[in-house]
């Protein structure tokens, strides 16, 4: 991909990442670029730590995290302001205008090229959204969410668990399913179903869910 895909990406994977931290109850002493990627199964060329310690150090200054600076510039204890743990649930990039849904990237991941962006509109390029990838990343939510099930103890967050995965059964099903829509859904089962269902559940619908947020 090139530089400025892979500086976005590095700043929405870092936000997902703590966000993820946060979910589980897991708190880190600093970025460390192992770590990250282990946790996000980063794809492109190693993260330097200078990479990910710039993304830290971004999203502290744009109000997304926080946490003590050194004199070396090193983010100790870093984690996600309130602010931020409601962006990353919203399942919007960083990238995005804040409070403006759906806000198209300038750049498009193109499936199957070797992790190369192509800007929009760029002259003789053609760009498609992989739509066959979000229908599988949909059912595999779907299948994460009725594997939980058992373990939702709540009769009505039960009966909204087993809506949910209907819901996303039926869009990742229908004639055009909308990428916009399963986002939506995927961030619902992040932030309510997970929750019901507990840790290791939880972190599988996590796991599932946060595919289609990006």
């Amino acid at each position: 991909m090139n530089k400025a895909e892979r500086l976005w990406r590095l700043r929405d994977g870092v936000l997902a990442w703590l966000y993820d931290l946060r979910v589980n109850g897991t708190t880190i002493s600093q970025a460390l670029p192992e770590s990250f990627m282990a946790a996000t199964l980063w794809s492109d060329t190693e993260v330097t730590r200078d990479e990910l310690t710039a993304a830290v150090k971004w999203l502290v200054d744009e109000g997304y995290a926080d946490g003590r600076t050194t004199y070396g510039g090193t983010i100790l204890g870093p984690h996600l302001t309130p602010y931020g743990e409601r962006y990353a649930a919203s399942g919007k990039s960083v990238r995005d205008l804040p409070g403006v849904a759906d806000v198209n990237s300038p750049y498009l991941h193109i499936e199957g090229s070797s992790g190369v962006a192509v800007a929009f509109h760029s002259p003789g390029a053609t760009q498609t959204v992989n739509v066959q990838q979000k229908i599988e990343q949909a059912q595999a939510l779907v299948e994460a969410i009725e594997h939980a099930l058992p373990a939702v103890t709540d009769d009505l967050a039960r009966a909204d668990a087993e809506q949910l995965a209907s819901e996303i059964r039926a869009e990742s099903k229908s004639e055009q399913p909308q990428p916009g829509r399963l986002k939506t859904l995927a961030t619902v089962a992040m932030t309510s179903i997970a929750t019901a269902a507990g840790t290791e559940a939880g972190k599988a619908i996590i796991d599932a869910a946060l595919p289609l947020l990006s």
